[in-house]
């Protein structure tokens, strides 16, 4: 298993979260904290720290494949 996350965002550069913890840590040392807040919501509300963790489920939902066989032009 990786030990490190690593997302690029547009403001405070590169993001790496530790995939044990969750723990949050940038390559650049002297962002403004708004940034680094910023980043941290941005991580959360996408899913990247879910990611990090194995929170998530990778495998497709059977359940709503479906409905998109249902849909016609």
């Amino acid at each position: 298993m990786q030990k490190h996350l690593s997302v690029m965002t547009h403001k405070s550069g590169i993001v790496h979260i530790n995939c044990q913890s969750g723990h949050l840590f940038w390559e650049e040392e002297n962002l403004d904290p708004v940034v680094t807040q910023y980043a941290k919501k941005y991580l959360v509300q996408e899913g990247f720290l879910e990611q990090a963790l194995g929170a998530l489920d990778p495998e497709p939902r059977v359940d709503v494949l479906p409905c998109f066989d249902d849909v016609s032009s």
